[in-house]
């Protein structure tokens, strides 16, 4: 096993600067006019900046029960939600699994049949593919197709030892592969075993065997050359209770990338596969293949990432911000009870969903409970 190599503290900012990423939240040096334009851009955005409550009904109509679950497109066009509104069919105990048309309003719901639960939605670029977990008794990994209406369990032809939970862990921007894990009810073998779907050829690779121990994320790239992973669980404490790798399929190279910042947790492998973003240590870090390098970019806890790497969602007591990378630039997207998830952000920070039980987001938010919203920030 190879592991990278870390920049001193002494490095960071020539390093920061060379890749055009702000340091710890915080712009490079500017000048005088550059910030009268920064400003002249802030005063603009203020005029276009909006929120919307997307878990509505199709005449956009608020719904009687909590929506949460929160995911939208690449391209801003598809938002997923799943709900407990007994308007749409569901309840408490029958949750709905929801894709919106942005444009449109129009809800398509994603149905395996009565007594499923749903969670965790994840979108494509285009908004053509989704990919869930749902559970009847046993959780599984499914995609479905927007265009052909068809829904795919995800499973392995013969996977090794006793297996009958799974989960969707990443889909890849452009729709073609879908990272999931597969585990059992026993201790901590819910996500023992790690498999990418290459969704062209139909055909499911293992990626992290049961030996690593269980898998608490993953990420893979368009062309399914790298694939991060995370083993172990997130922890805000002192212990190191996960770790991050990035793996080769071709070749099986495996490198530790968070060695000596103690608990790992992954947020995502840039679609090119060129960088991976983590949490450790209370901030965003970035590690770059190529250079084998790992700076820390942001303070805080990101729970969201574009695909390119250079806008994050940051979470913290006062709410969700997006932070651009580059310039340093924060945008306020949600209140302090935001909660927004792995596919939560469309392309270049433009928008961000993420639920909140906040009643002053919208106008004629009456109905007490919570809601899934879409911050426009530009």
């Amino acid at each position: 096993m190879t592991r990278p190599r870390r920049r001193s503290p002494g490095s960071r900012a020539l390093w920061a600067a060379a890749l055009g990423l702000a340091l710890s939240g915080s712009a490079l040096t500017t000048t005088a006019g550059a910030d009268t334009a920064a400003h002249a851009a802030v005063t603009a955005d203020a005029r276009t900046v909006r929120t919307e409550r997307i878990s509505t009904a199709d005449g956009g109509a608020q719904l009687d029960g909590a929506s949460t679950d929160g995911a939208i497109s690449g391209d801003g066009e598809h938002a997923a939600f799943v709900t407990r509104a007994p308007a749409l069919g569901c309840d408490q105990y029958a949750h709905c699994l929801k894709a919106k048309d942005l444009g449109t309003g129009a809800l398509t719901g994603i149905d395996l049949g009565s007594g499923h639960l749903y969670g965790s939605p994840l979108l494509s670029t285009d908004g053509s593919r989704l990919a869930f977990t749902a559970n009847k008794r046993f959780a599984a990994p499914y995609l479905h197709d927007r265009a052909t209406g068809s829904t795919t369990r995800l499973w392995p032809a013969d996977p090794p030892g006793s297996n009958e939970l799974g989960a969707v862990q990443a889909l890849s921007p452009d729709g073609t592969r879908v990272a999931y894990t597969i585990g059992n009810r026993h201790g901590d073998q819910n996500s023992r075993l790690l498999y990418v779907r290459d969704t062209t050829t139909g055909t499911d690779e293992l990626i992290s065997a049961p030996e690593e121990g269980w898998k608490g994320g993953a990420s893979v790239a368009d062309d399914g050359t790298r694939v991060a992973y995370q083993v172990g669980g997130y922890s805000e404490g002192p212990e190191d209770r996960a770790d991050v790798f990035l793996k080769e399929p071709g070749t099986g190279t495996r490198t530790q990338l968070d060695t000596g910042l103690g608990t790992g947790e992954l947020v995502r492998l840039t679609n090119d596969g060129r960088r991976v973003l983590f949490n450790a240590r209370g901030g965003l870090h970035v590690h770059t293949v190529r250079t084998g390098t790992t700076a820390r970019v942001a303070d805080g806890r990101a729970v969201s990432v574009t695909p390119d790497g250079r806008h994050a969602v940051l979470t913290g007591a006062d709410g969700l911000r997006v932070l651009d990378l580059r310039t340093g630039r924060s945008t306020a997207v949600g209140p302090a009870d935001a909660r927004a998830g792995r596919g939560a952000m469309s392309d270049k920070g433009r928008a961000v969903a993420f639920s909140s039980a906040a009643a002053d987001l919208v106008p004629d938010d009456t109905n007490g409970t919570t809601d899934v919203f879409v911050r426009h920030t530009r």
